[in-house]
């Protein structure tokens, strides 16, 4: 038996697959649910920033009016 993650093609874990997998499953109702998700304490807390769009991601930083490079 082998452990394959369905989000990614190589099939290996990353941060950026869950990342957008969270943001194209659309709108989570209440932030209740992701406490009680079976997953480490990090990713709770990474996917109720998510759901906060605390995330300083390029569309949140622009957003704020950042001023930097584009990339």
């Amino acid at each position: 038996d082998s452990i394959h993650w369905k989000l990614a093609c190589s099939g290996v874990f990353t941060v950026k697959s869950f990342y957008m997998d969270l943001i194209n499953s659309g709108p989570i109702p209440r932030s209740i649910h992701i406490w009680k998700v079976k997953v480490p304490l990090r990713i709770k807390i990474f996917m109720w920033f998510v759901h906060k769009q605390v995330i300083l991601t390029k569309d949140n930083l622009l957003k704020r009016r950042w001023v930097g490079s584009s990339q």
